[in-house]
């Protein structure tokens, strides 16, 4: 979910599972083709330098879970013109700890994971949940270790939200009003996003919206995969360089990754 801070101070996203909020985890911290616009929001002050290598450290796992976390991370791979390293030692750019207890996630926004020290995670996956939940939960805080937001904090989101319900909801869970104000009501203005022209409800940056949260409308399910715009919004912020020259710095820069010790 959304932690705002203000401006120049770290900011992390904490995230629920499915569709329920558990407790707050406390912060260490175009036009596509055939006219189709790419959707989605983004912090354009917190995006990674363009064509940088992010060393990506997996803290505390099993291998099984280390795998589960590089190959969902992966799936965002082909649309960055980033270089993702997993690295052994823990202080990589983007450090993950496993949370074995929780069915949630948070993840530092972009690049104030720098911001974090070295001695700290910058994000965490909860493992208490089937695979295919936790491998969404990887894609959507992976998503804003890239520098993205929320899809249902969109400019032009079309949800009609229950709000009394919500705050209901975050109150019996011990949580204030004003997270679910920032974690889920409130939606960005233009100016402080780079946001898409539309809206879409499909992305794996979307939470899951049941009846009880819409006083309208038909339940949104929770998404388990990236959308055909998450991917074409990612490329539109970290696009490919397809001179001859930038061909070259991409072979040479993956062959240096491949051949450099972990």
């Amino acid at each position: 979910m959304l932690h705002p801070r203000s401006s120049g101070t770290h900011a992390q996203v904490n995230d629920m599972p499915p569709t329920i909020p558990t407790r707050p985890v406390s912060p260490h911290s175009v036009s596509a083709p055939h006219s189709r616009a790419k959707r989605g929001v983004a912090m354009p002050d917190k995006l990674w330098p363009q064509h940088s290598v992010l060393t990506i450290s997996r803290l505390n796992m099993t291998q099984e879970q280390k795998d589960l976390v590089q190959h969902n991370i992966n799936k965002w791979a082909p649309h960055t013109n980033l270089y993702l390293k997993f690295i052994d030692s823990p202080n990589g750019d983007i450090r993950i700890t496993a949370d074995n207890n929780s069915h949630a996630g948070w993840s530092s926004v972009g690049t104030d994971a720098k911001n974090v020290p070295l001695s700290k995670p910058t994000m965490s996956i909860g493992f208490k949940d089937s695979p295919d939940s936790i491998a969404a939960t990887v894609q959507h805080e992976f998503g804003h270790a890239l520098g993205l937001k929320h899809e249902h904090q969109h400019p032009d989101r079309t949800l009609d939200l229950n709000r009394q319900n919500i705050y209901d909801e975050y109150e019996s869970r011990r949580q204030f009003s004003y997270e679910a104000d920032n974690n889920i009501i409130r939606t960005f203005s233009r100016p402080q996003v780079t946001a898409s022209a539309n809206y879409d409800d499909k992305s794996i940056m979307h939470y899951g919206f049941p009846a009880s949260r819409l006083n309208s409308g038909p339940p949104i399910p929770r998404n388990f995969k990236l959308s055909e715009d998450d991917k074409k919004f990612m490329q539109s912020l970290y696009p490919e360089d397809k001179t001859l020259l930038g061909k070259l710095l991409n072979s040479s820069i993956r062959a240096m990754i491949s051949s450099s010790p972990t």
